[in-house]
């Protein structure tokens, strides 16, 4: 099975923009909601308008809804990178285990070709992680077999080492499961924020429309709203 198809990320500060421009909405509308619910002038008149308690609970519940999403895919975003950071370091050091095995087998004189064929070692280590794996294992189960296992004993790969290798495989494989398992929970989180943030906006944008024309003739309600 190839690897996934990941999107290109966007450039982190781009992302960082946007991550300040949805934290400043939702905190932007608990503000407004807290002064229109607080203001007996303001709620009164708004209250006429359509917006009783009951609706302002309405937009209450939707800014809540915006902020526990917004902080979720923060979430989900900090376990991303840190899903990242492992597979990294596991890629490595398969990798890196591998290719000193593979060196080492290529380096016995006592092995004929067909040993090596047998081994799993003739060509190039493949790039792709599954490939990688399904390789490696290959070779290292082969090790484990006679007559090749008591001559690598001798030159580095007793059977401790050999297990410790499909070790490190069974590693790369759980942290490459865990990557694409955080990256679908990021898309995932990122997705509700936005239609959660979404929902917020068209009360918010509401609520503002009509707010300035319930408190047209009151400028001054209309800056405690405003700013």
């Amino acid at each position: 099975m190839s690897d996934p198809v990941v999107p290109t990320p966007q450039p982190v500060k781009r992302n960082a923009e946007q991550d300040q421009i949805v934290a400043e909405k939702i905190t932007a509308a608990a503000q407004y909601l807290e002064i229109v619910k607080t203001d007996p002038e303001i709620s009164e008149l708004l209250a006429e308008r359509g917006y009783d308690a009951a609706k302002l609970a309405d937009g209450s519940t939707l800014q809540k809804a915006a902020q526990a999403a917004f902080t979720q895919r923060q979430t989900m975003l900090a376990a991303q990178g840190h899903a990242t950071a492992g597979l990294s370091g596991s890629t490595a050091a398969a990798r890196e285990m591998y290719i000193d095995f593979r060196d080492t087998v290529r380096s016995i004189t006592d092995f004929t070709a067909s040993d090596r064929t047998a081994l799993k070692v003739t060509g190039t280590v493949p790039f792709d992680k599954q490939k990688m794996i399904t390789a490696a294992r290959a070779s290292y189960q082969a090790a484990q077999a006679e007559p090749y296992a008591s001559v690598l004993a001798i030159y580095g790969y007793p059977a401790g080492a050999i297990t410790k290798a499909l070790k490190a495989l069974d590693a790369y494989s759980k942290a490459d499961t865990d990557q694409n398992s955080a990256v679908g929970d990021a898309v995932k989180a990122t997705a509700d924020r936005n239609a959660a943030v979404k929902a917020l906006d068209a009360y918010m944008k509401q609520i503002r429309g009509i707010a300035k024309v319930a408190l047209r003739q009151r400028p001054d309600l209309l800056k405690k709203l405003n700013g």
